[in-house]
């Protein structure tokens, strides 16, 4: 009997041939791909005992080198994803099939601090957002602000799976961490106040003055008016005084606003940092570190999780 094939799922699988030539750098990988190196279905727990969500799969770079456990923590019907560095992990009980982290804890899940993992940016190949995803995961462990072009480091501790049944001493060191704060170092308040002053103003006075002519007559005029009456003329004399008056004019307007004057001001503390001390007499310390169990280091190597045989088969055909 002949099958033919269905043009829909002919270009689905041309569709994710793309999708994975274009996200070549990365690789999702779940029981199906690599069997149970992935955990999927594992229990997450932090370090406090409280369950996380599980295990949804492995997200692996093209050296085949897991780089994050894709952890969903939603409830029966909800689902939120979220992406933990390999470097997190704490153990694995592969009995009870369980994973352990480091310092991620689900109440930071639950606050909305962790950046939330999207799966969609897989299934549309949106690179650029989940190169941003990881900068915002690394910050979140307290890395740096990087540049949007600039990759995480994936040789930092972040990244790498620490052997098992290990002890672990944190060297610390206090860093100066500026902080400016405002205050209100004075008040300036602009008011008025009277000033007297002494003005003088000259004033130009009119005065007037009687004067007295008398003239000559002629011999013989004759008299006006009775002998030895009584005549007078009244002259009124007119003078000016002056008169001072003051009226109220503006004579200036001020004005007042604020700027803000910026200045470089150097502060200085003492701070402490931690060194490591090792006593050791006989020779007996050996910095290799202790070995791995037999998943660790396949997950771990160089060469990454050892693909199934049904995965290198679905490899080869997408390849060809």
């Amino acid at each position: 009997m002949s099958t033919r094939e269905d043009p829909a799922a002919s270009t689905a699988v041309q569709t994710n041939m793309k999708k994975e030539s274009e996200m070549a750098q990365y690789t999702y990988l779940t029981n199906e791909d690599i069997g149970d190196q992935s955990m999927e279905g594992y229990d997450c727990y932090d370090s406090a005992g409280e369950k996380m969500g599980d295990v949804d799969g492995v997200i692996a770079d093209n050296e085949m080198t897991p780089r994050y456990l894709v952890v969903n923590s939603g409830g029966f019907f909800s689902t939120k994803q979220y992406v933990v560095p390999f470097g997190e992990i704490a153990r694995v009980d592969d009995n009870d099939k369980r994973v352990y982290f480091l310092s991620l804890t689900k109440d930071r899940l639950k606050s909305g601090s962790y950046p939330e993992y999207n799966g969609e940016w897989w299934d549309s190949n949106d690179h650029a957002s989940w190169s941003n995803h990881e900068r915002q995961v690394a910050q979140a462990y307290g890395g740096t602000r990087t540049a949007t072009a600039t990759p995480v480091d994936y040789n930092s501790d972040l990244y790498r799976r620490r052997p098992e049944n290990t002890g672990r001493l944190q060297l610390m060191e206090e860093r100066l961490r500026a902080n400016k704060e405002r205050y209100q170092a004075g008040q300036v308040t602009l008011g008025k106040r009277i000033v007297e002053r002494q003005e003088s103003v000259d004033v130009p006075i009119t005065e007037e003055r009687v004067v007295i002519e008398r003239t000559q007559v002629a011999d013989g005029t004759p008299a006006r008016g009775n002998f030895g009456s009584e005549q007078t003329i009244d002259v009124p004399v007119m003078k000016e005084r002056a008169n001072v008056e003051k009226e109220a004019v503006v004579r200036e307007e001020v004005g007042v606003r604020k700027e803000a004057v910026q200045r470089t001001e150097r502060v200085q503390d003492t701070v402490r940092r931690e060194e490591l001390d090792v006593k050791d007499g006989q020779g007996l310390v050996n910095q290799t570190g202790a070995g791995m169990d037999e998943r660790q280091r396949r997950m771990a190597s160089p060469e990454g999780p050892v693909p199934t045989e049904r995965s290198r088969t679905e490899t080869s055909e997408r390849r060809s």
